[in-house]
């Protein structure tokens, strides 16, 4: 199966941007484990050349980084593809951090330490699909 049947059969494309390696490993293996397409960014211009090239459904997005930081990088996402969906995560405990995000069109803000069921029920809502955690008739 080459690159492209593993896209169209996956439930959507996911690009994860950290600057921790270890967030990055963790959300990677996770979503991919989940059949999601996942790409991984280290910084925001990594982000930005991954989404041009890529095109995601949902880009996990670190506020908190070096160089470019999560809000600068959103904005540039929101004007290279405003149907890219944004979900924030952040360590931050700057309580004006998640007014603004979502005010910028983040579609969720998680706060990190991450739990993977939250952040996993934030990328299926993004993607317009039921609970993926919730049993079928539950």
């Amino acid at each position: 199966m080459d690159k492209r049947d593993a896209v169209s059969r996956s439930p959507g494309r996911i690009l994860v941007v950290d600057d921790e390696p270890e967030v990055v490993t963790i959300l990677t293996k996770y979503f991919a484990d989940e059949g999601y397409v996942v790409d991984a960014a280290a910084h925001g211009g990594d982000a930005l050349i991954a989404v041009s090239q890529y095109r995601p459904d949902v880009v996990v997005l670190d506020i908190l980084m070096e160089g470019l930081d999560g809000v600068q990088v959103l904005e540039r996402i929101r004007a290279l593809d405003p149907a890219i969906r944004v979900i924030m995560i952040s360590g931050s405990t700057d309580p004006e951090l998640k007014p603004t995000a979502m005010a910028m069109g983040a579609f969720a803000y998680v706060s990190k330490p991450v739990a993977l069921v939250q952040l996993h029920q934030a990328v299926a809502a993004a993607l317009g699909r039921p609970d993926p955690l919730r049993p079928p008739g539950g």
